[in-house]
């Protein structure tokens, strides 16, 4: 199947009944653990066996949802960019010999939409690994991503930090990061928003981020499940917080802003 053309079957439906099955599978691996008498030699030994296979399902579901992520992602945005500014060229060429003149002022907005393909390609690369995550600690790096998001929108962005300020492990602080860049660009396409809120809690055992906008919304009821408009990357953002273990809300209505919010455990 051509993942680029149609859906494959639905990877995060099937990655939520796998997680399912893996809490309740590691909560009887605990009461084996707390009371062995309790279980026979067999029993025990096919319980831990289940949660290693579950465990590996739900590796290998991740992986492919996000192969998938990352082929629609690139088609639906940079290579149909990169396809319309060739046919953009293929217009400046013909335009060249009947209007020179013309053509100053047409490429002005020919260099603008390659500035917008090339800002796009680097916000996917970041979103494979966040190098500022690399660099620095997931609060420094959320007020340096909002500061910036503030000053080149020209909307307010505040972010507000509650519980532990405290490090998290490298792959929660990365999902966590990626949901708050990936929500502030749909903001900046979509939203027409004037303010956004951030708010990132870290308490005991999970990390959450709840992001609100004032904007134009839309109606999340004509969603189908296990479906996304790729212009939400709603479905890539449900696929990596599932993937860590956590859990996604997304709330919207047409005219009244959105909420998004993600719980991601951290495993002590």
């Amino acid at each position: 199947m051509n993942i680029v053309d149609g859906d494959p079957p639905s990877v995060a439906a099937e990655l939520a009944a796998v997680d399912d099955e893996l809490v309740a599978a590691r909560v009887i691996r605990r009461h084996l653990v707390r009371n062995p008498e309790r279980f026979s030699a067999e029993e025990r030994e096919a319980v831990l066996e289940r949660v290693d296979q579950l465990a590996q399902r739900r590796v290998d579901l991740a992986v492919q949802a996000e192969r998938h992520r990352i082929a629609r992602d690139l088609h639906d945005g940079p290579l149909q960019a990169l396809s319309n500014l060739v046919l953009e060229a293929e217009v400046l060429e013909r335009l060249l010999k009947r209007d020179p003149e013309r053509v100053t002022a047409e490429l002005a907005d020919f260099k603008s939409v390659v500035r917008d393909v090339v800002a796009d390609i680097r916000r996917q690369l970041a979103a494979l690994g966040p190098a500022a995550i690399e660099a620095e600690d997931l609060v420094p790096a959320l007020r340096r991503v909002t500061s910036e998001w503030q000053q080149q929108t020209g909307a307010e962005c505040r972010l507000r930090v509650a519980g532990e300020e405290r490090p998290v492990p490298a792959a929660v602080q990365q999902v966590i990061y990626w949901v708050a860049t990936e929500a502030l660009a749909n903001v900046r396409r979509h939203a027409e928003a004037r303010r956004v809120a951030i708010d990132l809690d870290i308490r005991g055992e999970g990390a959450g981020i709840r992001i609100r906008d004032d904007g134009k919304g839309f109606d999340v009821t004509a969603l189908v499940p296990g479906e996304d408009p790729p212009r939400l990357g709603l479905l890539g953002m449900r696929e990596r917080v599932l993937a860590a273990g956590g859990s996604l809300e997304v709330r919207s209505r047409q005219g009244s802003g959105t909420f998004i919010e993600a719980e991601v455990p951290i495993q002590l």
